[in-house]
């Protein structure tokens, strides 16, 4: 097992230790074991092939991330008073083959013998480790098998109870994971798709960011044709209802005017409120009055492709 220093949490620094090893290679870190595995109700296999395609970049922290940053703290102190052992969370980074693992608690922090994973859990009762979601268990054997250390759940659940959960032995389940690990990355590293049906998951958005367009041309066939005609039916309903929504405001301020509430069979039904007008940079004015200031503060946005329907698909 190697023991790294470790960076802020989240950070850029923090990220790339878990998005390749040394050597270059693709690394996962034990929370996307679930994913890689398939076994992830929050992202799927070509979210991860897009996150260890693109380089990693911090992201927004979501109220959950944030609640559990909050718990975490206590709920280690509250595992080390059952536990009976000192708990401390650990400035260092655990790695092993393609797996990289930052524990929330720990007895040793350079030899961990004991790991405790804090997790708050606001939808469901959590109370043993059948209740336990798949994604804590992929999570805790990839911890297992970077440290080989015994990997407890304190866990906080719907009902606002705190539950101690020892992680179940499963041998098949590392074995799968290693071997899942070791395909996968190598893919990633050879620049190749693990299977066919990353790319049916991808959205639109995610393909732009993967493939540059280039001057070349593809056949379509018959099913995707036919996406092609609703998506253009689509835009045409979509055109309809905005003009629809435009012209229905239209009707309802002609009959408002200057007044704020409308009122019907003497009940409240609409609001038109006078608001501030919002504050905008002038960038055109401002780039004209200093431009090498304006230059030196402009960035170019990433690229970006644009989908158009360029002869109509029913005709």
């Amino acid at each position: 097992m190697e023991v790294i220093e470790k960076p802020p949490h989240g950070s850029k620094e923090w990220l790339d230790i878990r998005w390749k090893d040394t050597e270059g290679r693709c690394t996962f870190g034990a929370s996307e074991a679930s994913v890689l595995m398939n076994q992830s109700r929050y992202a799927n296999r070509s979210d991860l092939w897009i996150w260890k395609t693109l380089e990693p970049e911090p992201s927004k922290e979501t109220a959950a991330f944030r609640r559990g940053n909050l718990f975490e703290p206590v709920l280690i102190q509250e595992a080390a008073h059952q536990l009976g052992v000192e708990l401390t969370t650990p400035n260092f980074m655990y790695r092993r083959g393609r797996f990289t693992m930052t524990p929330d608690g720990a007895d040793d922090p350079t030899a961990p013998s004991l790991i405790v994973e804090a997790k708050t859990n606001s939808q469901k009762i959590i109370r043993d480790a059948g209740d336990l979601p798949p994604e804590f268990l992929w999570q805790g054997w990839a911890q297992h098998f970077v440290t080989g250390a015994k990997v407890i759940f304190v866990v906080l659940d719907s009902s606002q109870t705190i539950s101690l959960i020892d992680l179940p032995d499963n041998p098949q389940a590392i074995e799968a994971l290693q071997a899942e690990a070791e395909y996968f990355g190598g893919c990633v590293d050879g620049g190749a798709l693990p299977d066919q049906e990353i790319i049916s998951l991808m959205s639109a958005q995610q393909i732009a960011s993967l493939w540059r367009a280039t001057p070349t041309q593809v056949e379509l066939n018959d099913e995707v044709f036919e996406w092609l005609m609703i998506l253009e039916q689509a835009k045409l309903e979509k055109k309809s209802m905005d003009d629809r929504i435009e012209k229905a405001q239209d009707i309802i301020a002609q009959a408002m005017l200057n007044n704020e509430i409308g009122m019907h069979n003497g009940d409240q039904v609409v609001t038109w409120k006078q608001q501030g007008g919002r504050k905008s940079f002038d960038a055109k004015t401002f780039a004209e009055d200093n431009p090498t200031l304006y230059e030196n503060y402009t960035k170019e946005g990433k690229p970006f492709r644009v989908m158009r329907i360029t002869r109509r698909a029913g005709k």
